[in-house]
């Protein structure tokens, strides 16, 4: 038998005892999740008009990569173990939602970061970084919710708040100890008249890390970077009376409107503003500035969910980023026992803009669906200058993803194997640097790599599945596993990096 004549009689086989219905699995909680837009919105108080039918899911699962297609603060292989829980339902007039995640990550043979749980967060520019590749322990918890409570007929109020606490600690010298924690608090307004529904949402954030570094061998002193930007440092140790605890600390104000229309399509609307304030200090003792930055942020999205026996959703967004970067001059005051601010200076302007194009059909089928089909186009542009000594970092990146899925439904079970394919192709790359510390790694080893990596031309491929079946009215139990394989063309020559996933989950 050729192998193409056993596929089709595997595929009759499978079509033969298949049929409509089965458990809840990942395909009826799409279909619970995809007309509900004010879910994914920043107004909680739109659930109120707009809200998913009743759903409970709880998962663990654990993820691997591994591979030299990297920036050079993520790790060459990372592994993680989640446990993973969210649910919506209403209790009297009070439409409820909340999450539940927990992580804990290992990431080996990283390097560049002393001292942050996320390095590349923008916001917390002026950090420290070594050139050891060494290991870290990460765990983070995130916990949330969101209600939304009509006031009257038209009007509603909601409420999202979000809670997450991070830890880390790096295992190899230079080491650190990083503490970091983010609440957030989005209040809202609803107003529906007719078929439309107005929203007024508010936003403020407060983050906080704190890393002490240290190292375990007190004979042989650390040699570190503190990055002022694109190259540029400032040389100090840990170890000895080197650098001590820093402290990063976050205020984030902005807010968003938001319009939904359901006639004869659903559609929302949204476009939304935020600021990112950010001061880094070294000692709580005898506080040293090292420098602040300002995040500005505005984005703008448009969703539209509408057909009948294909449900079809298609969305818009597109967002804009510019961080600023001050860096003091300081200068120790020996009658009050102060470090002194005598002079600042922008040096760093790092501009992002992003734009996707998205596109799901469902093929219905009973009360669930057969067919997924999925595509994506976007794009991506990041020009980031540091201004004395000059330097630039930019590149451009145009992706485009398709993928397919097929649910297989049988008496009391259910199977669906999907399957995708990712293209990204660079427009264009560059870093330039014209100080004097050419041969430092940061400007030799750090920055070129990463450059490499971003502008590369990249092809991905991934494949998933999930077995589902009814282990009592209302409670299903699924397998899920997922793989995927990347391959790139880059200034460093041929890179890949492959992840793999599995895990339980509950569906109740």
């Amino acid at each position: 038998m050729t192998r193409k004549a056993a596929y089709l009689l595997a595929l009759m086989l499978v079509s033969a005892i298949a049929r409509a219905g089965g458990p809840d699995d990942g395909a009826s909680l799409r279909l619970r999740l995809l007309p509900a837009l004010w879910m994914d919105s920043a107004n909680a108080a739109g659930l109120a008009f707009s809200a998913p039918e009743r759903f409970n899911t709880l998962q663990a699962s654990y993820n691997h990569a591994s591979g030299d297609y990297r920036r050079m603060q993520e790790g060459a292989t990372v592994s993680e173990l989640s446990f993973d829980t969210s649910g919506a339902m209403k209790v009297g007039k009070v439409q409820l939602w909340g999450h539940f995640r927990y992580d804990n990550d290992t990431d080996t043979g990283s390097s560049f970061n002393t001292l942050l749980y996320d390095p590349f967060d923008e916001r917390f520019l002026y950090t420290a970084a070594d050139t050891v590749a060494g290991q870290w322990k990460k765990q983070s918890y995130l916990m949330e919710f969101k209600a939304a409570l009509p006031v009257s007929e038209s009007l509603a109020a909601g409420i999202h708040v979000r809670y997450n606490d991070r830890i880390a600690a790096g295992q190899i010298d230079p080491r650190a100890e990083s503490y970091n924690y983010s609440v957030s608090v989005r209040p809202g307004l609803s107003w529906r008249t007719g078929r439309s529904i107005f929203g007024l949402s508010g936003l403020y954030t407060n983050t906080f890390e704190r890393s002490t570094p240290s190292i375990s061998n007190s004979q042989e002193i650390q040699r570190v970077f503190l990055l002022r930007g694109l190259g540029n440092w400032v040389g100090d140790q840990v170890g000895g009376s080197g650098l001590s605890t820093m402290y990063f600390r976050c205020n984030t104000w902005g807010g968003s409107l938001q319009y939904s229309l359901e006639s004869p399509f659903r559609l929302l609307a949204s476009v939304g503003f935020s600021s990112h304030d950010t001061a880094i200090r070294e000692s709580a003792t005898q506080p040293k500035p090292h420098g602040s930055t300002r995040r500005q942020e505005i984005e703008g999205a448009v969703t539209a969910v509408f057909g009948s026996t294909v449900w079809q959703k298609a969305g818009l967004s597109v967002s804009g980023a510019k961080t600023t970067g001050t860096e003091p001059t300081t200068q120790w005051d020996t009658a009050s026992g102060e470090w002194v601010v005598t002079f600042t200076a922008d040096q760093c302007d790092f501009l992002t803009g992003d734009a996707l194009l998205s596109y799901e059909a469902l093929i219905l089928e009973d009360d669930s669906y057969t067919w997924r089909f999925t595509g994506n186009a976007g794009i991506r542009s990041k020009a980031d200058t540091y201004a004395m000594p000059a330097a630039s970092f930019s590149y451009t990146n145009l992706s485009l993803d398709a993928g397919a899925g097929r649910r297989f439904a049988f008496n009391r079970s259910s199977l669906i194997l999907e399957a995708g394919v990712k293209g990204l192709k660079n427009l264009g790359h560059a870093y330039n640097y014209t100080g004097h510390r050419t041969g430092t790694a940061p400007v030799r080893d750090l920055y070129p790599h990463d450059i490499a990596v971003l502008g590369a031309d990249l092809i991905q491929g991934r494949l998933g599945a999930e077995f589902a079946i009814a282990l009592n009215k209302g409670l299903s139990l699924a397998l899920a596993a997922e793989g995927s394989y990347l391959s790139a063309a880059s200034d460093l020559g041929p890179l890949s990096r492959w992840v793999a996933s599995g895990g339980v989950k509950l569906y109740f």
